[in-house]
């Protein structure tokens, strides 16, 4: 299992929302089944922002509990939150919320790949590295991908 955290995401809406709806739409064109959780006030707008933010793109997602059983299982990215059981085979997990997720302590985790995205709220950096040691301690080694550090190298761009 491949694990990369995507660090100094912005903390606020609708900002972060931008970043999870680019990240899902680069998945999307990749072809990758995605399992998305976030924190349960976020799913609804995720949901929103994925209709409404990338105008030249259609990202097709369901919410867990927005549609039949089928629909989640065949659709290439759910919106779940933590408490949420894994639906239909998927590639890719993003944990866009502060929690271990128990999915991840599976003999055989479901996913090839873990994005978890980190914001730039310390409370949220302090669980991201307590993600990171466990991720270490399955002996995973997870990169970094620093969204500020880039930013800079770009020019400040967001």
């Amino acid at each position: 299992m491949q694990v990369a955290f995507h660090l100094n995401v912005p903390a606020a809406w609708p900002a972060r929302s931008r970043y999870l709806c680019r990240l899902l739409a680069k998945a999307y064109a990749a072809r990758a089944r995605v399992w998305v959780v976030v924190s349960p006030d976020e799913a609804s707008p995720l949901d929103e922002a994925l209709w409404t933010v990338l105008a030249d793109d259609f990202v097709p997602h369901v919410r867990v509990g927005g549609g039949p059983e089928l629909l989640v299982r065949h659709s290439p990215i759910v919106i779940a939150t933590a408490q949420d059981a894994v639906v239909g085979p998927r590639q890719v997990l993003v944990n866009a919320q502060p929690e271990w997720l128990p999915v991840l302590d599976a003999a055989a985790p479901p996913f090839a790949r873990v994005i978890d995205v980190v914001t730039t709220d310390e409370a949220d950096k302090q669980a991201a590295r307590q993600r990171w040691r466990r991720f270490q301690g399955m002996g995973l080694q997870p990169v970094a991908h620093d969204r500020a550090a880039r930013a800079a190298v770009e020019g400040g761009g967001t």
